[in-house]
């Protein structure tokens, strides 16, 4: 859905957007950059959505078609509570032996997220507005802290960043 969901979408709307000057924008998450433990899913597709806007940048780029990538921290939305939701169902069906296996782990998962600080969804929604309007847009747009750290992870070691994250997660 993260990534099939907007090429499906830019395919569908790609005349309209030749024929009127508009521009794609693509929603992100920082798990694109910086691959979460136990988000392996949702690293994946938003990073495969990442790659897909910049082939994307360099194909439109006849048409003058800006593409861009907008990566929000996590926002103040129903998404955390359906992922919890969906998360106590898929373990409440899981094989106990390998849920065992697991269990110090998620447990620290669950701890940090409920650490979790959200922002509130005006910022990301003034990151998009902003990219809308620019005459000259970015390729890529950040909203929150979050997002912003995750652009300094990106940059560190992939030992150091690693050791990072199972620190900050507790793992």
């Amino acid at each position: 859905m993260n990534t099939l969901g907007p090429a499906h979408a830019v395919r569908a709307f790609l005349p309209l957007l030749r024929a009127g000057g508009g521009r794609v924008i693509n929603i992100s998450a920082p798990t694109a950059r910086v691959p979460m433990p136990y988000l392996a899913a949702l690293s994946g597709s938003k990073a495969a959505l990442s790659a897909m806007s910049a082939a994307l940048r360099l194909e439109l780029a006849d048409w003058n078609i800006p593409v861009i990538v907008v990566e929000p921290g996590a926002t103040d939305t129903r998404i955390f509570a359906k992922a919890e939701a969906a998360a106590k169902m898929s373990l409440s069906t899981a094989d106990p032996g390998r849920l065992a296996l697991y269990e110090r782990q998620l447990a620290a998962v669950a701890t940090a997220s409920a650490r979790q600080r959200t922002a509130p969804v005006d910022s990301v929604a003034k990151t998009i507005a902003a990219a809308v309007r620019a005459p000259k847009p970015r390729r890529h747009y950040t909203a929150g802290v979050e997002a912003r750290m995750a652009g300094l992870l990106a940059g560190l070691p992939a030992g150091v960043k690693e050791r990072l994250i199972t620190r900050l997660l507790g793992l």
